[in-house]
């Protein structure tokens, strides 16, 4: 009941944003996207109230969904399948591969020395310092250089219909993958304190064994609830991403929709990562014998 009544209370707040701009404008703000010609500011509460119902209504005609898209309507139902599928295989292997990345800098990290392991980091605050656009940009540019001195090109940096993969997965890993290091290394510092890990030096394990198979698992729950930081920051890159690489993908769609149209977009961009996070944390609360009130049994 409780997933249940966070979801419509999502999907409420979809719908009063998606038709926003009437509340202020009184024009349809589609008509003002495609022309660049605003309406008159002001307040218009009835307006704003009928786009709601509006809304609704289309919702409730499946059928007559469609998306503008550069004076052109296509059907929602033909265009969003694809598109979804597309920018969730660039978002899921950016993931992967981000977590990989973490997990083998953060274990050299926290079994190298004190010099190598002040070095490592400092490249790490380096990097997460970067704004995301600088490293899109950047690697666009190393692509261009090197294929005006070698005469090969590593990756499309632009296309029509194609799908791309290695470049935007490039760009899209970085960020999380810094942030994914810098807070497992600091978790597993807390974790270094602990009495647990002094027992298990003294019973002869190995760093690497006690690191990966004590200190990492003891880490995950406090990490998952870090992770949804991340997803939000690799949404908003890969927005980005997609409109400077020409990507045909679901946020490329973001830009065109309004009113239902962005209601339903959106809901299916957060609606898998929803009932994810969801899962995982019911999982990891009965791991660890936490009740729903957040009392532990």
């Amino acid at each position: 009941m409780k997933l249940i009544r966070r979801l419509l209370l999502v999907f409420m707040g979809l719908i009063f944003i998606s038709v926003l701009p009437t509340l202020f404008f009184n024009n349809d703000f589609q008509y003002v996207n495609m022309t660049g010609k605003s309406g008159s500011f002001g307040f218009y509460p009835l307006d704003y109230a009928v786009a709601i119902y509006q809304v609704f209504l289309n919702l409730s005609q499946p059928d007559q969904w469609s998306l503008v898209v550069m004076g052109k309507e296509y059907a929602l139902t033909d265009v969003m399948a694809d598109r979804v599928t597309y920018s969730m295989k660039v978002f899921f292997f950016s993931l992967s591969l981000a977590m990989i990345i973490a997990f083998l800098i953060s274990i050299l990290i926290s079994l190298a020395s004190r010099k190598v392991n002040r070095r490592l980091l400092s490249i790490v605050n380096v990097m997460e310092s970067l704004p995301d656009i600088f490293i899109i940009i950047g690697v666009q540019l190393l692509v261009v250089m090197y294929f005006r001195k070698t005469g090969v090109l590593i990756g499309d940096i632009a296309m029509l219909d194609e799908e791309i993969y290695l470049l935007p997965v490039t760009c899209l890993t970085v960020i999380p993958a810094v942030f994914l290091i810098k807070t497992i290394v600091l978790l597993l510092k807390e974790e270094e304190q602990k009495f647990y890990i002094e027992l298990a030096r003294g019973k002869g394990l190995s760093s690497l064994y006690i690191l990966v198979v004590h200190s990492f698992r003891n880490v995950l729950y406090s990490l998952f609830y870090r992770s949804k930081l991340i997803f939000s920051f690799m949404l908003s890159n890969l927005f980005i991403l997609e409109r400077l690489f020409n990507m045909r993908g679901v946020m490329d769609l973001l830009m065109w929709s309004t009113g239902y149209s962005f209601v339903i977009i959106s809901s299916m961009i957060f609606l898998p990562f929803f009932l994810i996070f969801t899962f995982v944390e019911q999982r990891l609360k009965k791991s660890i014998g936490m009740k729903e009130d957040g009392t532990y049994a």
